[in-house]
C-alpha cells in the first residue's frame, strides 16, 4: 500500500511541477512562436511580386499572411473554448486514436471512419439522452443505422460494371488465318509433380519433408544483406532463416516419358508472404508438362511484403539471382546420373515467365545471366551464361533500375507481355517500357509481342491471389463488378503463354499469327476486347518516331513528311493512364481531323514520301507486308476509320481502314467506387495501347497487277471517313 501511494504522490508531483512551469513561461513561449512565425512570414512574403516595388510587395504579403494567421487563430480559439467543456475522455479518446492513425497504412481512410464513427456515435448518443420513447430519438436511431448500413454495404459490395460491351461486329470479325492448333489443350504427356528445397522448411511441408531432392541454401548478402534490423529479426524468427541462407525452393511438373524437354521457370511476385505464391500456376504447369516441358514454379515467398514491412523493389535483384540459382541447379541435375533429371533437361532451351515483381526478376535474370561480374562489386564473378531463349511477363512492375535512372534494355531474346485492363495493382500498362526497349541485334530470328485484355485484373492469373489486388482497407473501395471470370482470364493465359512457348522454345512459327492478331484464335479465346502489339528481327522501320521529334523527317533515311488540313499534328510520347504523368518512353505521331473546323480546307491527311529510299529496306527482295501500330485517342469517338493509299511508279492502290480491323471502342475503366475517396489512374479514363496492323501485299497485287511493293513511293492516310477523330499512329514499315 505505501508502495502504490509512493508512485501517486510521484505522479502528482510530476505533473504539478510540469504545471508550474508552463505557466511561468506561457507568456514567453507565445511571443517566441509568435516571433518566429513572423520572421518566418516577412521571408516569404517578398516571392509576392507585383511589379510595383520590393517595399510594396512584402507589406501586401505580410498583410495576406497575418490576417490568415488572425483568422486561423480566432477560429482555433473558439473551438478551444468549445472543446473545453467537452467531457475530458472523449477528447482524449478522440485525439488519441486521430493522431495514431497518421501512422497507421492507408490514413485515407481511417480518419474519416473515425469521424464516421463520432457522428454516428453522437446521434445514437443524443437519442438516448433524449429518452428512447421520443419520436425523435427512434428517427436519429434509425438515421444513424440507415448510413451505417449503407457504408458498409457500400465498402463490402462488388461496385458496378460500366464496361463497354463487346458487340458482334467487334467479335465476328474475318481471321487472316481460320486454323491454328489450340495452345491451351493438354498434350499426350502423362504429368507428374515433384518438390525439391532445403527439407527443413518451419512453415511448408511441401518443403520439408516431401522434398524429393534437397539443395543447399545460398548466400544472398553480397546483393541484399537482411541479417540486421527489427524487421528481419521478425522475418528470420517466422522463416527460420535470413539473407545469409535462402532456400532454393520449388515445385515441379514434368512429362514422366523419357525423353528431353525444354525447361521453363515461373517466378510469383509480391504478395503477402504467408499467403504462399508458388502454388497459384499449377494450371500453367501441369498444361505445359503435358505438351513437354519441365516446369519448375521457385519459392520466394520470404521476399514478399507482409505486416513487417515491404523491400519495395529493393530486393529484384535478389529476385532474379535467385532463378539463376536455381538454373544452377537443374544444370547439376541434367548432368548427374541416377537424379531424377539426368539427362532429361533441354538446356539448350530455357524459358522464364515473371508475374508482377517476378516480372522485372526474370527481365534482370535474362540480362546478368551474360554478366561475368556483378556490375557493385566486381570482385564477385558469376558463371551462368544458360540458354535463356525467351521470357513472359504477366503484368510487370518497372520500378527497378540496376543503375540509377538507367532503363534495362533486353537484347535478342523472345519476349511476351500480358496485361489486363482492370489491374487494380499495376494500373497501368507498365510492362510496354519493356517491351518497347526489346531490340535485336544479331542474325537469328527473334519476336516480341503484348497483349492488353480490357477486364483482367492482376491476381487472377495466380489461383491463390484471386480477384482483390490489394490489402484492406483500399481493396474495400475496388470496383470488381468488371473483372473478368478467373477461368476465362487464365483461359487467355493458357493460350497465350503455351503457344508462346512453342514458337520460341520448340521453334513452331505457325503459333506467330497468335501474336498479332487475337481474331486468328478468337474461336477459342473467351470474348472479350483484346489488343495484340508485335514485332519481330525481319522488320524494317520507314518511321518510328524514336529518331528526332521533327515532325517532317523519319526514322528512313531521305524520306519526308508532310501533314494537310490536319487539326492535331503532333510527335510526343505516348502517356500513361497513371497518376504521376509519366509515359510509355515510346513516341508516336498524333493526328487529328474534324470538318466542322472552319479553319481547315479540303480532305485532312498525312502523307510519307518515301523516294527511292524504300530499296535500302527490300534490298532486292520482295517485301511481304506493310504494318503500322494505331490507337484511338478520342475518348468520345467509338469508331475510327479513314483511307490508306500506297502509291508507286505505275499504280495507286488503297485501302479503308475498317477493311483492315475494327478497333475496340476507348477501353474506359474504372477501377474504384468512387474517385472522391480513393483513386486510381484518375488522370484518364482509358489508356492508349497501339494495335499492330498488317496489310499483306499479296491480297494488294490481286488487286492491281502493277502494283510492285519495292516501288512504294508514298504511303497516305487520308482521313474522308468520318468527321472527326484523333488517332496516335507508330512504327510504319515494311518486312
Amino acid at each position: 500500500m505505501k508502495k502504490n501511494t509512493f508512485y501517486l504522490n510521484s505522479w502528482e508531483e510530476i505533473k504539478t511541477t510540469i504545471t508550474n512551469i508552463g505557466n511561468k513561461s506561457v507568456k514567453g513561449a507565445t511571443i517566441g512562436v509568435i516571433m518566429a512565425m513572423l520572421i518566418y512570414l516577412l521571408s516569404i512574403a517578398k516571392y509576392i511580386e507585383t511589379g510595383i516595388s520590393p517595399a510594396f510587395d512584402i507589406i501586401v504579403g505580410s498583410l495576406i499572411l497575418i490576417i490568415a494567421f488572425g483568422v486561423s487563430f480566432y477560429i482555433l480559439k473558439t473551438a478551444f473554448t468549445i472543446v473545453k467543456e467537452f467531457n475530458p475522455v472523449f477528447v482524449v479518446v478522440f485525439l488519441s486514436f486521430f493522431i495514431i492513425a497518421n501512422y497507421l497504412p492507408d490514413s485515407f481512410f481511417i480518419h474519416p471512419f473515425i469521424i464516421s464513427g463520432l457522428i454516428s456515435g453522437a446521434v445514437i448518443g443524443l437519442a438516448i439522452s433524449k429518452g428512447l420513447k421520443k419520436y425523435v430519438s427512434a428517427i436519429l436511431i434509425i438515421v444513424a443505422v440507415l448510413a451505417n448500413g449503407y457504408l458498409f454495404y457500400y465498402l463490402w459490395n462488388d461496385g458496378f460494371n460500366n464496361t463497354a460491351p463487346v458487340t458482334d461486329r467487334y467479335w465476328n470479325q474475318k481471321a487472316s488465318i481460320n486454323e491454328i492448333e489450340d495452345p491451351s489443350i493438354e498434350g499426350n504427356y502423362k504429368v507428374k509433380t515433384l518438390f525439391y528445397g532445403s527439407g527443413n522448411d518451419l512453415r511448408r511441408a511441401d518443403y520439408n519433408n516431401e522434398v524429393s531432392i534437397k539443395t543447399s541454401t545460398v548466400d544472398a548478402t553480397p546483393f541484399f544483406d537482411q541479417t540486421s534490423g527489427f524487421g528481419n529479426y521478425l522475418r528470420k524468427i517466422y522463416w527460420g532463416f535470413d539473407s545469409k541462407a535462402y532456400p532454393v525452393n520449388a515445385r515441379v511438373w514434368y512429362p514422366e516419358e523419357e525423353g528431353q524437354f525444354p525447361l521453363v521457370i515461373i517466378v510469383h511476385g509480391n504478395h503477402q508472404m504467408q499467403n504462399f505464391s508458388d502454388p497459384g500456376y499449377e494450371y500453367l504447369g501441369k498444361l505445359l508438362a503435358s505438351r513437354g516441358y519441365i516446369v519448375a514454379s521457385i519459392d520466394e515467398n520470404f521476399l514478399n511484403a507482409s505486416w513487417i514491412g515491404d523491400y519495395n523493389h529493393t530486393e529484384v535483384f535478389t529476385r532474379a539471382w535467385l532463378i539463376l540459382k536455381h538454373l544452377e541447379e537443374w544444370r547439376t541435375w541434367n548432368n548427374t546420373e541416377g537424379n531424377y533429371f539426368y539427362n532429361k533437361v533441354d538446356m539448350d532451351n530455357i524459358g522464364l515467365i515473371g508475374h508482377s515483381r517476378g516480372g522485372p526478376a526474370i527481365a534482370l535474370a535474362s540480362v546478368i545471366n551474360k554478366h561475368t561480374r556483378y556490375h557493385n562489386d566486381a570482385n564477385i564473378k558469376f558463371d551462368f551464361n544458360f540458354s535463356i531463349r525467351g521470357i513472359i511477363q504477366i503484368a510487370p512492375t518497372d520500378s527497378y533500375n540496376p543503375q540509377t535512372e538507367v532503363p534495362l534494355k533486353l537484347e535478342n531474346i523472345d519476349y511476351l507481355l500480358l496485361h489486363g485492363g482492370y489491374d487494380q495493382d499495376i494500373y497501368w500498362f507498365a510492362g510496354n517500357r519493356f517491351y518497347n526497349r526489346v531490340c535485336y541485334t544479331d542474325n537469328n530470328y527473334h519476336f516480341k509481342s503484348a497483349l492488353y485484355i480490357y477486364r483482367a485484373n492482376h491476381g487472377q492469373f495466380n489461383t491463390v491471389w484471386g480477384k482483390i489486388d490489394t490489402t484492406t482497407p483500399k481493396s474495400w473501395f475496388l470496383n470488381l463488378k468488371p473483372i473478368m471470370e478467373e477461368k476465362d482470364q487464365q483461359k487467355v493465359a493458357q493460350i497465350y503463354i503455351s503457344a508462346f512457348m512453342e514458337a520460341s522454345l520448340k521453334k513452331r512459327k505457325e503459333f506467330i499469327p497468335i501474336f498479332k492478331d487475337y481474331r486468328n484464335v478468337n474461336k477459342i479465346l473467351p470474348k472479350e476486347f483484346y489488343i495484340n502489339q508485335f514485332e519481330d528481327s525481319d522488320f524494317r522501320y520507314i518511321a518510328n518516331y524514336e529518331e528526332d521529334f521533327n515532325v517532317t523527317t523519319a526514322t528512313l533515311s531521305g524520306a519526308k513528311i508532310q501533314g494537310e488540313n490536319l487539326k492535331v499534328w503532333k510527335e510526343n510520347t505516348l502517356p500513361f493512364r497513371d497518376d504521376w504523368n509519366s509515359s510509355q518512353q515510346n513516341a508516336g505521331v498524333f493526328l487529328g481531323w474534324d470538318k466542322a473546323e472552319q479553319t481547315l480546307k479540303g480532305i485532312s491527311q498525312y502523307t510519307i514520301n518515301i523516294n527511292d529510299s524504300i530499296g535500302k529496306i527490300s534490298q532486292n527482295q520482295l517485301l511481304k507486308n506493310l504494318f503500322f501500330f494505331i490507337c484511338n485517342n478520342q475518348g468520345d469517338v467509338d469508331s475510327v476509320d479513314f483511307t490508306i493509299e500506297l502509291v508507286t511508279n505505275t499504280s495507286t492502290v488503297k485501302r479503308t481502314f475498317s477493311s483492315l480491323m475494327i478497333l475496340p471502342p476507348p477501353l474506359k475503366v474504372q477501377l474504384t467506387k468512387s474517385n472522391s475517396i480513393f483513386t486510381l489512374g484518375k488522370n484518364d479514363s482509358f489508356e492508349r495501347i497501339l494495335q499492330y496492323i498488317e496489310i499483306p501485299f499479296s491480297e494488294l497485287r490481286t488487286e492491281n497487277d502493277y502494283f510492285n511493293p519495292n516501288e512504294i513511293k508514298q504511303i497516305r492516310f487520308i482521313f474522308d471517313k468520318t468527321d472527326r477523330g484523333e488517332i496516335i499512329l507508330d512504327k510504319i514499315g515494311v518486312n
